[in-house]
């Protein structure tokens, strides 16, 4: 007993009844007497229980212990992000290319992809997660066959923003600037950016500036955050952001275009992230 020497316990004397009645080869330290185990001695385990409750065994409880699930649940209470300030849906009508067509979205959809930035990106740290599938069962809510691209929502800072087109093409995250508007992030916060975009047009786009924001995916707990470095730019659009393929990478993502859907592993499961 690592306790007997802490002075709290109350040693009793040896155990009544005729001792020749008792198992001999049970040994309980606790009574100094033979008749059963000390680890099943029912008056030990009343006395430490009652000592852990006054609080004079703490260095001997473990976190489990002293941690209970329902406080530990209402820890994980306590982490649930806060709510969004609000929504950010579409801002702009687009480009004169753009509208609510299928052939329409797909013209648009080539103008956008494989946006490149003539310059480096620094690499993202990744972690090690399970191999994650798709099944016929996650294409129901949709009514095949779909030929759309993959646009999402997520949140981006304290905003739920909406009309977030997910581009594997892409090396670069783009935030469009009356998106950032809305979001009343200070100007001061972006970063300068000399490299140009390119698109596949061959035009060029200067950026306003870089800016640093905290993105999380999926539905609580379900959901990673992440801190993504956005270029923003002032153009036309019909979508509020690109994410980029590192990006994606750096989630670990899983994406299915038949499905409309993302997943990608958490500490609480697998999260998913629905299109529309």
């Amino acid at each position: 007993m690592q306790i007997k020497n802490e002075g709290t316990l109350t040693f009793p004397g040896k155990l009544k009844g005729d001792p020749s009645k008792r198992l001999r080869d049970k040994y309980c330290r606790f009574h100094r007497d033979h008749g059963h185990d000390t680890a099943d001695c029912y008056d030990l385990k009343q006395q430490i229980e009652a000592l852990i409750r006054q609080g004079k065994l703490q260095r001997f409880v473990s976190k489990e212990k002293a941690n209970p699930p329902q406080e530990q649940t209402l820890r994980r209470e306590n982490e649930r992000p806060r709510p969004p300030i609000a929504d950010i849906r579409m801002i702009i009508g687009g480009t004169a290319t753009s509208g609510s067509s299928k052939k329409a979205r797909k013209t648009y959809l080539r103008m956008v992809q494989n946006v490149q930035l003539t310059g480096t990106i620094p690499k993202m740290a990744r972690i090690n997660n399970p191999v994650i599938g798709f099944s016929e069962e996650d294409a129901r809510k949709l009514h095949h066959s779909h030929d759309e691209a993959l646009v999402v929502s997520l949140r981006v800072g304290d905003y739920n923003m909406h009309q977030v087109l997910v581009d594997n093409g892409s090396s670069t995250d783009i935030l469009y600037y009356p998106a950032f508007q809305h979001m009343r992030v200070n100007r001061e916060q972006l970063v300068s950016v000399d490299a140009p975009l390119v698109d596949l047009g061959g035009m060029r786009v200067f950026p306003i500036g870089a800016v640093t924001l905290t993105v999380t995916v999926g539905d609580y707990p379900q959901q990673i955050t992440k801190e993504i470095t956005f270029l923003v730019v002032d153009c036309t659009s019909t979508y509020n952001v690109i994410l980029r393929r590192p990006t994606l990478n750096s989630w670990k993502a899983v994406i299915s275009t038949y499905h409309l859907m993302i997943k990608f592993s958490t500490d609480y499961g697998v999260g998913e992230l629905r299109g529309y």
